[in-house]
């Protein structure tokens, strides 16, 4: 049996036209009994097309790809799309809004715990919303990340090195495509919960 995700959506994802709207995670806490943790998420469709997923914040102290991406949401047009963009700039919304890498209500690290859990933490339950639900949309996939507090990045994107390796020529073809002042093959150390 398949548990389902605690997260909804307030937003279609096969709706034409711009969706502003919030991935609404039900977080019960000292402040709100009945709260919900609410995840800024926009849509833009026009027709039938491939789709893009972008998202940022997976550490919460990388604020380059947020500001990018809550830009990007308010003024892309459908009407210049082929297909679907789904934006998510503050994937790790809890850490994002502390301004910190890991999350403060449960300490996840958001680019650790893959696949998720839907009866875990906070953390992983995001995690596996994005893992069931989001990835299987997106034909292609960027993650902004930063430097955050701790780092020092030059402007570059980066593939992964991967044991499927079908999967990773298409990685390093996007890579090219995206045409940044830098690239890199990236040999995760740590990448069984990425």
């Amino acid at each position: 049996m398949t548990i389902p995700s605690p997260i909804t959506a307030t937003v279609d994802f096969d709706r034409d036209g711009i969706q502003h709207g919030f991935l609404k995670l039900p977080h019960s806490h000292d402040a709100s009994a009945w709260g919900s943790m609410m995840i800024p998420i926009t849509v833009a469709r026009n027709g039938e097309g491939p789709t893009i997923l972008f998202t940022g914040a997976n550490h919460g102290d990388e604020y380059e790809g947020p500001i990018a991406l809550f830009d990007l949401a308010h003024t892309i047009s459908a009407d210049d799309l082929s297909g679907r963009v789904i934006i998510v700039p503050g994937m790790n919304y809890p850490a994002f809004q502390a301004g910190k890498r890991t999350s403060p209500i449960d300490a996840g690290n958001m680019n650790r715990v893959f696949p998720g859990n839907p009866m875990g933490t906070l953390t992983e339950k995001i995690a596996d919303y994005f893992q069931r639900t989001l990835l299987p949309l997106a034909d292609y996939v960027v993650d902004f990340h930063s430097g955050g507090k701790t780092l020092e990045f030059l402007p570059f994107c980066c593939a992964h090195v991967l044991d499927d390796k079908d999967q990773q020529a298409q990685c390093v073809a996007a890579m090219k495509a995206f045409n940044a002042p830098h690239s890199m093959m990236l040999l995760e150390l740590d990448a069984a919960s990425m």
